[in-house]
């Protein structure tokens, strides 16, 4: 099977699904300055960007003259909508068009859900910064205010009054919006009593798996506290969640793929964040993996490749958590070792994901950290007493430049 990879530069891919063995012949598609280092036998093409859709066309045009393309895969935020056009182009099988730009973007997203019935937040599309003041007004202030198309909680803001927003846009931290290749969404900022996530495996139309989960703390603005633990079976809050992610799917027309979908949680109840058709980031596909074998990432690859995710899941273990450990902007000078953390109670995995030495710049996702620690227990109350301490146990000094 000749397939080929739409690779942002910055993200990186598990071993397993770089080197899967269903792929025949693997060509990359990828940026600059890529991360990700594959070996002499992969054919890597580098274009400005996976998001310039024109030059993805072309590319893909031109290795479609050297060699059949049976399949595409693109298993990051940027350039899936690209992707889903190019594949449409093309006639090649894979997500069209029409359906990977309504998991793209977070406007597009919320007008089909909102005509659906799902219950999502207020919201008006701003072309640029000089137009949210006029969003904010119909809306109502306060309002969250976020690129189109992008994740990671990147360039997301929050803002009280237009007043703040004109003090914004004639500051230096306003470059990045002003730059930014994609409109505004400006959505009616909500109190949060928590921030919740289901992740799922779609094949045939069909949910064939989900699983639900508690963030910690809030995403957008968290703490060093961060992470997100199961919900026991059984509840009613999952048992809504994941209705609500069926009519997402089913709304926006999926067919094959998995998601990442988020909830806020207020006093009027369950407000339907975003979904992404993607695997989620940071360690969630590991902790899904732990908590009942069903690995996103594989079912991802295999779906798009046509294939059987093979997503059947085991027997639910308890509640299972995964901590992100602090990170910021600067050098690592010193922290806790992988074999410190193992010890603790509950503990079942760790990923070192820096060292001493490491430079750290100034702006980081959401899912940032020094280390991913992941515990496994019999309820939610031990998750929570087994995550202070792991928190507390961890120990790292960064010095700023």
């Amino acid at each position: 099977m000749n397939v080929v990879f739409v690779h942002v530069k910055n993200n990186l891919l598990p071993d397993h699904i770089r080197t899967a063995p269903q792929i025949g012949h693997l060509t990359v598609i990828t940026e600059p300055g890529h991360a990700q280092q594959y070996g002499p036998e992969v054919d890597v093409r580098v274009i400005e960007s996976v998001e310039n859709l024109e030059l993805l066309r072309l590319e893909v045009l031109q290795l479609m003259r050297e060699r059949p393309i049976d399949r595409i895969y693109a298993p990051f935020e940027r350039g899936q909508a690209q992707v889903g056009y190019v594949r449409s182009y093309f006639g090649i099988p894979g997500i069209g068009a029409e359906v990977s730009h309504a998991f793209s973007s977070k406007y597009a997203m919320k007008q089909q859900m909102h005509r659906a019935g799902l219950p999502v937040t207020d919201f008006r599309l701003a072309p640029g910064l000089d137009q949210v003041a006029e969003a904010g007004a119909a809306i109502g202030w306060p309002v969250v205010v976020k690129p189109m198309v992008g994740g990671g909680a990147m360039d997301v803001c929050v803002f009280h009054s237009p007043e703040q927003v004109e003090e914004f846009a004639a500051s230096p931290d306003a470059a990045a919006i002003r730059v930014l290749p994609c409109p505004l969404v400006v959505e009616k900022y909500v109190e949060l009593r928590g921030e919740y996530h289901c992740d799922g495996v779609v094949q045939a139309g069909e949910v064939v798996f989900a699983a639900s989960s508690r963030y910690f703390a809030p995403v957008l603005g968290h703490g060093a506290l961060f992470g997100s633990m199961t919900l026991p079976e059984g509840g009613p809050l999952r048992a809504r969640m994941e209705e609500l992610h069926t009519q997402a799917v089913d709304t926006l027309g999926l067919t094959d793929g998995v998601t990442h979908m988020e909830f806020l949680d207020t006093d009027d109840g369950l407000i339907v964040g975003e979904i992404a058709c993607r695997p989620a980031g940071g360690g969630i596909p590991h902790a899904l993996a732990l908590h009942c074998g069903v690995d996103v990432w594989e079912a991802s690859l295999q779906l798009a490749l046509g294939l059987d995710p093979k997503a059947d899941r085991g027997p639910e273990q308890g509640v299972t958590a995964h901590c992100y450990l602090p990170l910021r902007p600067g050098r690592i000078v010193s922290m806790t070792g992988p074999d410190e953390l193992r010890a603790l109670p509950f503990v079942i995995d760790v990923m070192m994901l820096r060292q001493v030495g490491d430079v750290i710049p100034e702006r980081l996702t959401s899912a940032a950290a020094s280390a991913l620690v992941f515990l496994r227990t019999p309820s939610t109350e031990e998750a929570e007493e087994a995550v202070a301490r792991v928190y507390e146990a961890f120990h790292i000094e960064i010095e700023t430049r």
